[in-house]
């Protein structure tokens, strides 16, 4: 007999859990909390917390100093503390990272323990909700991704689902009304212990500037379980849909596409009835339409329409005059793209050139890997210009010139020794 190792234990219990959730849809689990403190689940879930290299919290604690004193003590330790009741969430650790427009997004780093038992919630709870999640929801959602989403898109309107609604909510995650969550979560979860704590995660609060101040509402964007809980939280919208019939491939029907908080409804006709139900909706969970991007379009020649980081541009086939969508990194995308490049590759950073193209070439296979599908191969042409442009200002710059011009890398050494990625292969959809 096949002996299961830990991982795949972890994973036959997930999917005993999926299996049970989905075959009885109004199933309420009541005895997980005792789940949660398996040492094969924490381990894994602080093999998942240290891979994703996340900063200290407020207490400051790093990977470092836990491998230090004994990871197996360590987590022996918090066993006991979950396992007995005592352990407590801490206030996450605010930090803002620029937006477009010269704004903010607040981002919460919660504690590295904090962090550990968050996973180990989701490892638990992430199975039950898959189950209930609709199909047309991409967002933080395993083997599913916003390629797919694009995909979606990208069939709808070739369908002919030229009437557009492209939404996008208001601070989502700093206005998820907490009452309204836990009931949700409650649909699913009858452990009262599981719900306690979850509760006082989301309101532990946060430390800024040294002070703690607390939050009546929000998910902190950073937390490990909050894209669950962002997830749980709009998922009456996508069941709305679904009960009202909208979406069924049928003439005229109206399909809505979702990824995180940012939404999508295309229809060939009667857009408004989408709109009405899904303002309906979004008014009942306490949430507002950010008014600013949320706008309807009508898909024709010249309009296009932005998703996850992609344009939708609507023309016509040149030798058949037929209809044609295509797909590429919006321009919003390629601006940051090269403000990226600009921060890797300069003739200020005391690097060798060649340490500059190694550390640019890891970001643009991840932005090349991301933004490779349907039609970029004229951004990524454009995108390699502006990257050889930039090595050729910092060589000059090392031999005493400014600008630009007048100065030629041989073919062999920037495609050679340098590496600069080239390599760009764009997957149809």
């Amino acid at each position: 007999m096949r002996k299961l190792t830990s991982t795949s234990k972890l994973r036959e219990f997930q999917r005993a859990l999926y299996q049970k959730a989905k075959a009885e849809p109004g199933y309420r689990f009541y005895s997980l909390y005792d789940k949660t403190y398996r040492m094969d689940v924490l381990e894994e879930a602080y093999r998942r917390v240290k891979a994703d290299r996340g900063a200290s919290g407020v207490d400051g604690e790093t990977f470092a100093q836990i491998e230090e004193r004994g990871l197996g003590d360590y987590l022996a330790e918090l066993q006991g503390e979950v396992k007995e009741r005592r352990y407590t969430p801490k206030p996450v650790r605010r930090v803002y990272i620029p937006k477009a427009k010269g704004k903010q997004r607040p981002l919460g780093i919660p504690t590295i323990r904090d962090r550990i038992v968050q996973t180990a919630y989701l490892i638990v709870l992430e199975p039950i909700f898959e189950a209930d999640f609709t199909a047309s929801s991409f967002g933080f959602r395993p083997k599913k991704r916003a390629q797919d989403a694009v995909r979606e898109i990208h069939k709808y309107l070739n369908w002919g689902c030229v009437e557009n609604y492209d939404v996008d909510i208001e601070k989502y995650f700093d206005t998820v009304d907490h009452r309204k969550l836990m009931l949700l979560l409650a649909r699913r979860i009858a452990d009262g212990q599981i719900l306690r704590v979850i509760r006082q995660g989301l309101s532990s609060g946060y430390v800024e500037d040294g002070q703690h101040r607390q939050s009546g509402c929000g998910t902190p964007q950073g937390g490990v379980i909050s894209p669950l809980l962002a997830k749980v939280y709009l998922h009456p919208v996508d069941q709305a849909f679904e009960r009202k019939g909208y979406g069924t491939l049928c003439e005229g029907s109206i399909h809505g596409v979702r990824y995180a908080d940012d939404l999508m409804i295309l229809a060939q006709r009667d857009l408004e009835k989408g709109m009405a139900w899904l303002e309906h909706y979004i008014e009942r969970l306490g949430l507002r339409l950010n008014r600013e991007k949320t706008r309807r379009v009508r898909m024709q020649k010249g309009e296009h329409v932005d998703f996850v980081g992609f344009r939708f541009l609507y023309t016509t086939n040149r030798k058949t005059g037929k209809r044609l969508i295509l797909i590429y990194p919006s321009p919003r995308s390629q601006q940051r793209c090269r403000e990226e490049i600009r921060k890797w590759i300069h003739h200020a950073i005391p690097l060798s050139v060649e340490e500059q193209i190694g550390n640019a070439n890891v970001f643009l296979r991840g932005w090349v890997e991301y933004f490779g599908v349907g039609n970029a191969s004229a951004t990524f042409h454009d995108i390699a210009h502006f990257v050889e442009k930039r090595v050729r200002h910092v060589l000059q710059r090392r031999k005493g010139h400014r600008g630009y011009g007048g100065y030629r890398i041989p073919g062999e050494r920037l495609y050679g020794e340098l590496g600069l990625f080239r390599d760009y292969k764009v997957r149809w959809l």
